[in-house]
This record gives C-alpha cells, sequence and structure tokens, in this order.
C-alpha cells in the first residue's frame, strides 16, 4: 500500500514530467485507483504513462498496457508481489528476495570497526607550516 508520502513523491514526479496535470489531480487518482499497489511498480508504470507522447491523463495507467507488464517481475497473480517474510512495516513493503530493509540490517550489524588514523607527526606539521610561510614571504622557523 502505498503512503501519503510516497503518493505525494509519486505525484511531483509525474507533475514534473508533465505539468498539465495538476499535482493534487494526481495524488486524488493515486489514492483512489492505485494506493493498493507496491510504490515501485507505480513509479515505474505511471513514468512510463507520462513520457508516452500517446497519454493524455494519467488514467491512462488504469489499462492494461505495457507498463504493468513492465512490473510484472516482483507481482503474483493477485497483482501484488510477494512481501519480504520478516514481519513489520520496514520489511513487508519490499518484495522478498530484494528486500532494502533486510539489508540495512545486515549493513547496521556489520561490525567492521574503521581503521584508526595514524598518531600526528610533530615533524609534518613543522614542514608543512614552514611551506605556508615560504609561500607567504615570511622567514622559516628551525624546530629541533
Amino acid at each position: 500500500m502505498l503512503t501519503r508520502t510516497e503518493v505525494e513523491r509519486l505525484a511531483a514526479a509525474a507533475n514534473a514530467l508533465r505539468p498539465d496535470w495538476p499535482l493534487q489531480s494526481l495524488c486524488t487518482f493515486l489514492v483512489r485507483d492505485h494506493a493498493h499497489r507496491a510504490y515501485r511498480d507505480v513509479a515505474v508504470a505511471l513514468t512510463w504513462v507520462a513520457t508516452d507522447p500517446k497519454t493524455q491523463t494519467p488514467k491512462r495507467m488504469n489499462e492494461l498496457g505495457p507498463w504493468w507488464q513492465a512490473v510484472a517481475g516482483t507481482e503474483t497473480s493477485s497483482g501484488r508481489y510477494t512481501p519480504c517474510d520478516i514481519e513489520g512495516d520496514a520489511h513487508r513493503s519490499y518484495p522478498k528476495g530484494r528486500c532494502g530493509a533486510c539489508r540495512a540490517d545486515e549493513l547496521a550489524a556489520d561490525d567492521h570497526t574503521p581503521t584508526p588514523a595514524p598518531a600526528p607527526i610533530p615533524a609534518a606539521y613543522a614542514g608543512g607550516a614552514n611551506l605556508v610561510r615560504q609561500a607567504a614571504g615570511l622567514p622559516i622557523k628551525e624546530h629541533a
């Protein structure tokens, strides 16, 4: 199911592609006719329809067309994709086997600590400071 934020993002994208399609009308259309679909599927279909020169209105999405065949890879015969097996909205909104929330969990669990930065070398700082002084025409300081 599309969230309010997703509907607004999709409507804004379609409005950017087709400024003649009013933003509020796009939101109303998406909520009324396509809120039950997956975000990615609606994004693909809406982009396809909006960029097709034969399209007059976004209602063309309601027809069977190549835009729905393009998203058929993640859909089941019921018209919905098979969601991730893990409970929770963050997981259930992704297709099984391609769950962004699972990938985020894996990355968060990765316990690789970064290599610590080497200790500063005072001579390197002095050398750099002398280069700056030299470029500015100032006297170079000798350090022991």
